[in-house]
């Protein structure tokens, strides 16, 4: 009986000390058992894209999806710094086309905001599309002087031969619209100054150098536009516009002439035939002469006031005389008392040099396509 007694105490100790033993080592078995949960569920994640039952689900972590929740929860609250904040510190590739579309939905409701927005991002993130928006935008807002900075901009970051030709047509589009609108409200300062500066950016596109000459045209001011259109004459875009606008230069200033002097061609240079004191003289046009001059040898006839002048030359000085010349006639033209200087002056074809003394009574164009000189006389 009490060996029995013995016997079962001892099973009831045994019995006691081993539930004692489970109730220790269960937490560590729990601990495990999680690890390994984990590492299935991080391997299950990682290989995603090798499930190919739709039914199956993928267990993402608690914190990835709590940061997720974060942003998108910002976002609907539109509490955009906030959002910026949190991205800037935990954000991936993904996050960044998140807070991108959120941009792109604003710019639908407050443009203004949307635009404030974008430049606050990019100055953040520069690797971000969102310039693209921001064009757009500009754009839908009318504000072209801004979209064409910002096309300018992105156009020195070239990335790659297709994007830089989609800037460039984007580029031309917009100034279009820009030349239009200030056309419209007939802000010619402002226009000049714009199309200026479109060509200092690019001398090679001739676009906005025809379009400058053309308003030019528009505000009358030929003289402007002559040079431009000059510059335009071999154009193949251009040339048959051009060649037409500088006709209508030539008859308004031909309108707006006197007299008309027909000239002869002298190598580069042109001549008139002048007659002074009935005697024929063939001048060269140099408004680099101070005074008409001519050949001492074929102006005996002239009354001379002075023989005691020296002239400086590019080879030397030379000794020269001062002369009055009562009538000088030129094409239709007439003058009474022109000072000329006389002295040794031998080239073929030439007996002298149509000086400033002459033209500076007057203001003039000289026709090359035509070969005449038009004057007025200065009032």
């Amino acid at each position: 009986m009490i060996r029995t007694f013995f016997i079962f105490m001892i099973i009831f100790i045994l019995a006691w000390l081993s539930i004692d033993y489970f109730n220790l080592t269960l937490p560590t078995l729990d601990v495990s058992k999680k690890e390994a949960t984990k590492e299935i569920h991080h391997i299950t994640f990682r290989h995603q894209s090798n499930i190919k039952d739709k039914s199956e689900s993928v267990t993402i972590p608690k914190e990835t999806r709590k940061n997720r929740d974060t942003l998108d929860m910002l976002l609907k609250e539109n509490k955009f710094y906030d959002a910026l904040s949190w991205y800037l510190e935990h954000g991936t590739q993904k996050e960044r086309v998140r807070i991108e579309e959120y941009l792109d939905m604003l710019a639908q409701k407050d443009a203004p905001l949307a635009l404030e927005y974008m430049n606050i991002f990019l100055e953040n993130e520069p690797q971000s599309s969102v310039w693209k928006s921001m064009i757009t935008t500009y754009i839908k807002e009318g504000e072209f002087s801004k979209a064409i900075a910002l096309i300018m901009q992105e156009k020195e970051n070239y990335v790659s031969e297709s994007e830089d030709k989609r800037l460039n047509a984007q580029l031309r589009d917009t100034a279009i619209k820009q030349i239009d609108t200030l056309l419209k409200r007939e802000e010619y300062g402002k226009l000049i100054t714009f199309l200026e500066e479109m060509i200092a950016y690019d001398d090679s596109d001739n676009f906005y150098t025809y379009r400058l000459a053309k308003l030019y045209m528009h505000l009358d001011k030929t003289q402007e536009a002559a040079p431009l259109l000059e510059g335009l004459k071999y154009d193949e875009v251009y040339a048959q516009n051009v060649k037409t606008l500088l006709n209508e230069i030539d008859n308004d200033q031909k309108e707006s002439y006197e007299y008309a002097i027909p000239l002869l061609r002298y190598g580069d240079h042109y001549v008139a035939n002048v007659f002074l004191d009935g005697t024929s003289f063939s001048l060269m046009l140099d408004t680099g002469a101070t005074f008409i001059f001519i050949d001492e040898d074929k102006a005996s006839m002239l009354e001379v006031i002075r023989d005691d002048l020296v002239l400086e030359t590019a080879g030397n000085n030379v000794n020269a005389k001062l002369c009055n010349a009562h009538s000088m006639k030129i094409g239709n033209l007439e003058l009474s008392n022109i000072e000329v200087t006389t002295a040794p002056f031998k080239r073929d074809g030439i007996d002298g040099l149509l000086g400033m003394n002459f033209f500076k009574q007057f203001t003039f164009f000289i026709n090359q396509d035509e070969d005449m000189l038009y004057l007025n006389p200065k009032k």
